[in-house]
């Protein structure tokens, strides 16, 4: 009877030890994961700082640097960040274990707290900001399937709302907001780790905060995920992002609300990036950072700390200089006259549990984007 005890004891071990994994409140090694069925087998590349780094040679990145700030307490990988006025908000993240992580940075202590959870574990969500509330659109609900659900956060009462939710379950879009509407664009289903994925989506939704309606927009003329967004006198700009799983592109694009109408500029100059940072500063459009997948199952891939600046009126880009970590899936926010690179990998792809993140935190001035 002892054997069969003790095999009982061991079943109900492996049980609780399995439920417990598949919910997330304890961390097993990726190959626990992958055994007790929780997990496909995920490729193991090699990953350390300074492997994959491409910073194109020409133009030269100018002198100056981005300067390093307080590190995150946690590693913010695939969420998404914004400014509320002098704070920085990162929202979700990679699984495991930073599924419901919200952060906040006080750029004026120079603190990091946790002010709160988030209602559902999501990444590949999209924070923006409005009239000094945080809302956060889509993603990957626990980090697998898409949703449409779209969510407020007040930081005066630390509170969750949640408010009508998208048409198109997506995950990995590009946001961002003009006047009194949010603007969601692309996305896609669930593009890792599952058997046929579906392409990304052409579409644009808008968001009026007024009447508290989604409507739809003209479809951008190109269909990406995990692409980067910004809004800048009064037009969105979209740069980079995915056409499939791995593959990316070098489309930068600008919407007119006024005209309704979507207009290709000139391309990203490093290259076809994904998971990149975009943000507006001193009247110009900053992109930096990003990853080219492809290949990273054997290792090839690339991630750049390479930063450029785009003059609408010139229609010129310009080099800035490189961050000092290469880094994608990172959070994009600026505060002030500084714009910050929040976390992000910088290996491209995934390793067994999970992707590879730093806690670094970079900022640049706003006067880098003059020259000066």
């Amino acid at each position: 009877m002892k054997p069969l005890a003790a095999l009982a004891t061991l079943m109900t071990a492996v049980f609780v030890i399995g439920a417990l994994a598949a919910t997330e409140v304890i961390d097993l090694p990726g190959r626990w994961r992958t055994t007790l069925g929780l997990a496909e087998e995920t490729p193991n590349p090699p990953c350390r700082l300074g492997l994959y780094r491409d910073s194109p040679t020409f133009p030269p990145a100018p002198a100056g640097h981005w300067r390093f700030e307080p590190e995150t307490p946690k590693t913010q990988i695939e969420g998404s960040a914004v400014a509320v006025g002098p704070v920085i908000y990162t929202a979700g993240g990679s699984r495991p274990g930073n599924l419901h992580t919200f952060l906040a940075y006080d750029t004026r202590s120079g603190q990091w707290s946790e002010p709160s959870k988030l209602p559902s574990g999501l990444n590949h969500s999209q924070a923006v900001s409005y009239r000094g509330d945080l809302y956060l659109a889509g993603g990957y609900l626990e980090g697998v399937e898409p949703t449409s659900r779209f969510w407020r956060y007040d930081p005066g009462s630390n509170r969750w709302a949640e408010l009508p939710s998208m048409a198109q379950p997506r995950g990995a879009a590009g946001t961002a907001v003009i006047g009194d509407r949010l603007y969601v664009v692309d996305g896609a289903p669930q593009t890792y780790g599952v058997s046929n994925p579906g392409g990304p989506y052409a579409s644009l939704e808008i968001y009026d905060f007024k009447s508290e309606r989604w409507s739809s927009g003209p479809a951008p003329p190109i269909a990406v995920h995990h692409l980067g967004a910004t809004s800048l006198a009064g037009k969105l700009y979209v740069a980079g992002g995915r056409t499939d799983p791995e593959e990316s592109t070098d489309e930068f694009l600008r919407y007119d609300p006024r005209t309704e109408s979507w207009k290709r500029l000139p391309s990203l100059p490093p290259g076809k990036y994904s998971s990149l940072g975009v943000a507006a500063a001193a009247g110009k459009v900053v992109v930096f950072g990003g990853d080219d997948e492809l290949g990273w199952k054997d290792g090839d891939g690339s991630v750049t700390p390479s930063a450029w600046a785009f003059d609408p009126q010139a229609r010129r880009w310009q080099r800035l200089p490189d961050l000092a970590i290469e880094r994608h899936a990172f959070g994009a926010a600026v505060v002030g006259n500084r714009v910050y690179a929040v976390g992000g990998s910088y290996c491209p792809g995934l390793k067994p549990n999970g992707p590879v993140g730093t806690h670094t935190v970079e900022s640049l001035p706003a006067s880098a984007l003059n020259g000066d």
